[in-house]
């Protein structure tokens, strides 16, 4: 892989994997008009540590407090924030990331092997383009029956937690998906990407551990791997404070336009493709 290769691919993850617009369908789509045919699995790997350092880095203070109330202690006071935790709202929390992500691990090791097939049929990837922005298009128009609750449950957080797994096809968004879901179930739109965010870290750092075991041999160089990766967590951290934006300015949905357009252009180009 060349090394510009790596910088696009590190750019592209960075901004699609927090971005409503489904990371794993742009890889896969730019990997097939880069012409590489053979899944690159360490260097994916190292993609997905870019962005959840990016998770990481840009929520490590309710992840520091989550963690301090798990082992008992009181989360530390904060003066700048209105997501102040108690050792029980820390605990419940975490208890609501477990529970969301359960159905996602179900989901995940029951459809693996089908799942990686489907990324590399690039029309499959842009149909389902196509179907996450009517999912985009949607979430600006659907209202809650219960407009008063306004925090994640336990219903809520598996609701998520499996719709989160369904993201695992190529060209549902992750972060459009579940974002979505938990707008639907009346959550505040700031409360819907903190949990959707959070919940991503086991999710991603699932999938990294899962695709690890499967790396035979790695034959990138190592500082187009480095490159990758330190321009997935920038770009990534970035992408993470615009979707905060957007949500707080209810454009949220406005992402659909992008999704069809990209699906669009995917479909074109798969033709052109293979007509030359």
């Amino acid at each position: 892989m060349a090394f510009w290769k790596a910088v696009i691919l590190g750019i592209i993850q960075g901004l699609t994997e927090f971005l409503p617009v489904s990371s794993s369908g742009h890889l896969a789509l730019a990997q097939y008009f880069f012409g590489i045919e053979e899944p690159q699995l360490f260097f994916d790997v190292m993609l997905h540590v870019g962005t959840l350092g990016a998770v990481i880095v840009a929520f490590r203070r309710d992840i520091r407090d989550i963690l301090a109330a798990v082992f008992g202690r009181e989360p530390r006071p904060r003066t700048d924030s209105s997501h102040q935790m108690t050792k029980k709202s820390g605990r419940i929390f975490a208890l609501l990331i477990i529970a969301g992500s359960v159905p996602t691990v179900i989901i995940a090791l029951i459809f693996k092997t089908f799942i990686e097939r489907l990324f590399v049929m690039p029309l499959f990837v842009a149909g389902m383009l196509f179907v996450t922005g009517v999912i985009l298009w949607l979430s600006g128009r659907i209202r809650s029956v219960d407009a008063e609750r306004r925090e994640v449950n336990m219903v809520s957080a598996l609701i998520i937690g499996a719709v989160q797994g369904l993201a695992t096809l190529p060209g549902i968004s992750r972060s459009g998906i579940t974002i979505s879901a938990a707008l639907a179930r009346g959550v505040d739109r700031e409360k819907a990407a903190r949990f959707s965010l959070l919940l991503s870290v086991p999710a991603i750092l699932g999938a990294t551990i899962l695709e690890l075991k499967d790396v035979a041999s790695v034959d990138i160089p190592i500082w187009t791997i480095i490159a990758g990766t330190l321009v997935a967590f920038v770009v990534g951290y970035i992408a993470i404070k615009a979707l905060l934006r957007t949500l707080r300015s209810g454009h949220f949905s406005r992402f659909a336009y992008y999704c069809w357009g990209v699906g669009a252009v995917a479909i074109l180009g798969y033709v052109i493709n293979r007509s030359l």
